[in-house]
């Protein structure tokens, strides 16, 4: 199984703010909660937008151009979501079920540049998967 989540934390702004400047819809928002035990939760409010349910492909390189490819021309969004403090980052999941392993081309990385955006891997080999 692969997959990579597009993410947005902010204190600021809320997951609706979020979505009207983003332009699409996440798959998973969390709204700040006060009362949480977990510092992160109290703090920022998270979006999310997920390609776990969007493609089967076991191909890192899709499942990041899913995302790269709902923010083609968002560049000055992106640009503005941090300018208001917000943290963005794509993370991504990727299981091992034999050789080989999560991949970039080199148009991925300049797209990733372009918006700013950090990327980081949940890797599992076999039989360590949830």
């Amino acid at each position: 199984m692969t997959y990579a989540t597009l993410r947005i934390f902010s204190s600021e702004l809320s997951p609706e703010k979020i979505t009207d400047l983003i332009g699409f819809n996440p798959t998973k928002v969390k709204a700040i909660n006060h009362d949480s035990k977990y510092k992160h939760e109290r703090e920022f409010n998270y979006w999310a937008f997920s390609t776990k349910d969007l493609s089967d492909s076991t191909d890192n390189v899709e499942h990041l151009e899913i995302i790269l490819n709902n923010l083609q021309d968002k560049l000055e969004v992106m640009s503005n979501l941090h300018k208001l403090n917000c943290s963005t980052d794509i993370f991504c999941f990727w299981d091992s079920n034999g050789q080989g392993g999560p991949s970039m081309t080199v148009d991925l990385m300049n797209r990733l540049v372009s918006l700013n955006l950090n990327i980081s891997w949940d890797i599992y080999f076999d039989d360590e998967s949830a």
